[in-house]
């Protein structure tokens, strides 16, 4: 319980503080997808979606370097593609290719597995209005190359889970803040190969300029529950910050991740990320 109460402290933020000042009409430069392709931070959802026939491709890398103990585990590319495909909603379709050299000094490399995501913001946050926006995530995954670690599915796989969040405008200053909870599953009916654990991200967003297009970001994530428990995919917490600059269309965004391992023995990685998109 202890090791969730930044995660609860940020969540509580989140819905407690949009009462606390006036909600004002913000004018955000641009919301770009989060590295699993629904709109967001590098990895926090956000409750809001692309507008109806908006396109958006993303291109994003992701590098763990560990040295106790010794491996790599390298995300590129990964690729997102967004549509909104209706009012306050939107879908999302995310491969992956993976490059590791793994503890024992082997070298692996394939196809990570797929994922395709759907969100409805289905309680937008109104105008003028300090009540957060909820939103619904589902995600089906299809199983990647089974020789890679980082490939949790054999058969199937899914995610469910809500968002909520508000962007308010505090003083001279704009403030978004979110957070996301999601309950994954696959493989039930292996034996051997299911798991059932859950996905925790909360994240606040400062824009920094003067036309807030250049914007900070600080985020507390959790994987929690996962039956499979090893060093290189297993359950941790982590704090990422970064920094973003986008334009109407354009977004580019880097983060380094500080990765809690709570296998005993191990000691904690940082990972990089970076993430570009393009809307049309």
């Amino acid at each position: 319980m202890k090791k969730c109460l930044p995660l609860i402290f940020v969540i509580t933020i989140s819905i407690v503080l949009p009462f606390a000042v006036l909600a004002e009409d913000l004018e955000m430069v641009n919301r770009p997808v989060n590295t699993a392709g629904l709109t967001g931070l590098l990895f926090t959802t956000m409750p809001f979606t692309l507008p109806t026939r908006a396109i958006e491709i993303g291109v994003a890398v992701l590098s763990e370097d560990s040295t106790v103990p010794k491996y790599t585990i390298t995300e590129f590319p990964v690729v997102t593609i967004t549509a909104g495909i209706a009012q306050d909603m939107e879908i999302a379709l995310k491969g992956s290719y993976f490059q590791t050299t793994e503890i024992s000094g082997n070298k692996a490399r394939g196809a990570g597995d797929t994922e395709l995501s759907y969100k409805w913001n289905f309680w937008p946050q109104k105008e003028f209005s300090a009540v957060p926006g909820v939103a619904l995530i589902a995600t089906g995954i299809a199983p990647g190359d089974t020789d890679i670690v980082q490939n949790e599915v054999v058969h199937w796989g899914a995610r469910l889970g809500l968002t909520a969040g508000s962007e308010i405008d505090w003083g001279s200053h704009v403030l978004g803040i979110y957070a996301d909870a999601q309950m994954t599953v696959h493989d039930l009916s292996d034996d051997q190969a299911k798991d059932i654990y859950a996905l925790m991200n909360a994240g606040l967003l400062f824009p920094i300029s003067k036309y807030r297009n250049l914007q900070m970001l600080i985020e507390y994530n959790i994987v929690s529950g996962k039956n499979k428990n090893t060093v290189e995919d297993g359950d941790y917490s982590a704090i990422t910050s970064g920094l973003r600059l986008v334009s109407e269309r354009f977004n580019l965004s880097i983060g380094s991740q500080f990765l809690h391992k709570k296998l005993t023995g191990y000691e904690n990685s940082n990972r990089l990320v970076g993430m570009m998109s393009f809307k049309f």
